[in-house]
């Protein structure tokens, strides 16, 4: 896992703060946290197994029996899944998400492509043997907790990306997305108390923050409040500053993000506005230049049907095709009616 950094005293505590909240590279918190407290709670083997026993509907009882094989960010660069776990042949890679995303499907094979290859280097196995390698089978889970409805289960496929359609993709990737918010899959949390618990101060802290306090505000009183009500208790005691730091920095991230998203959507917006006024410009002027000669051309006609002229000398006069001069002579004896 990345390296993290102590929090010795109060000054300490608050410089991290201050970084976590400002995304500063000095101390290197913005590169090593991702989805930092869901990250952090789920680092040890013991609540890794809770996790598992959770998802895997299973009831594993040795810790030790688990490995946790989360990838290190320092090691694969910008390729930093939340959770990861072997326990006997079988590999759960989990993600946690506030914001719905369809494309968790290509970003976990690029995980568990990663994952293999470090599997495969520890283990040493032989790529080119005659025999086949084992490897663990792969399970894919996503934990949405966003504010956003979402369905209680679903599954995201991979082909769903691919731009040419085919009934049986020689590559499929499913991801199982499960809707952890309150009300939605309750006995999977309630098998997981650090799941469950988690989302309790989640939902915590959206409630403060929707009251008017400020969102550092509703951290800290959802952290003081679960340590009262015993939620996740040896947790927030034992890493509060960090956890409240982590909130804050994943709040502020992900309203970043939301900024931005509406920033483009303005951009894409006004970019389509000004393209519609040009197209519609030239648009109008072709429609004007159209009828401008569409009334030239039914002129020189009333003249020379005036003079007695046939058709075809009047469409071979006006280079026109016949069918148009008829069309444009239908057109004038409507107008003179």
């Amino acid at each position: 896992m990345g390296k993290r950094h102590g929090l010795t005293n109060k000054n300490t505590e608050q410089d991290n703060n201050n970084n976590y909240r400002n995304g500063s590279k000095e101390t290197g918190i913005y590169r090593n946290h991702k989805d930092g407290v869901a990250y952090k709670l789920f680092s040890g083997k013991k609540e890794s197994l809770s996790l598992y026993n959770s998802i895997m509907r299973t009831d594993y009882t040795d810790p030790d029996e688990l490995e946790v094989v989360t990838l290190n960010s320092a090691i694969y660069i910008g390729r930093k899944n939340d959770n990861a776990i072997i326990l006997h042949f079988n590999m759960l890679l989990t993600e946690f998400q506030t914001t719905f995303n369809p494309n968790m499907p290509l970003r976990t094979l690029i995980y568990v492509s990663n994952e293999y290859e470090k599997y495969i280097a520890e283990h040493e196995l032989n790529l080119y043997s005659e025999y086949i390698q084992k490897i663990p089978t792969p399970y894919f889970v996503t934990l949405y907790y966003g504010s956003k409805e979402q369905p209680e289960k679903q599954i995201l496929r991979l082909s769903d990306a691919y731009k040419n359609k085919t009934e049986n993709p020689e590559l499929e990737l499913m991801v199982t997305q499960y809707n952890v918010n309150p009300s939605y899959n309750e006995e999977l949390k309630r098998r997981c108390p650090e799941l469950d618990g988690y989302i309790k101060y989640v939902e915590k802290t959206r409630k403060y923050h929707k009251t008017g306090m400020t969102y550092e505000e509703a951290v800290k009183k959802s952290v003081d409040e679960c340590i009262e009500e015993g939620i996740l208790k040896e947790f927030f005691v034992k890493n509060k500053a960090e956890v409240i730091s982590m909130t804050i920095f994943e709040y502020d991230e992900e309203e970043h993000m939301r900024l931005e998203r509406e920033e483009q959507y303005r951009k894409g917006e006004e970019a389509g506005e000004a393209r519609g006024i040009e197209i519609g410009e030239a648009r109008g002027i072709e429609i004007g230049e159209n009828r401008g000669r569409s009334e030239g051309l039914k002129n020189q006609i009333r003249k020379k049907l005036a003079k007695g002229k046939a058709i075809p000398q009047i469409a071979d006069e006006v280079e026109e095709t016949e069918e148009k001069v008829i069309e444009l002579i239908k057109e004038i004896e409507t107008e003179q009616v």
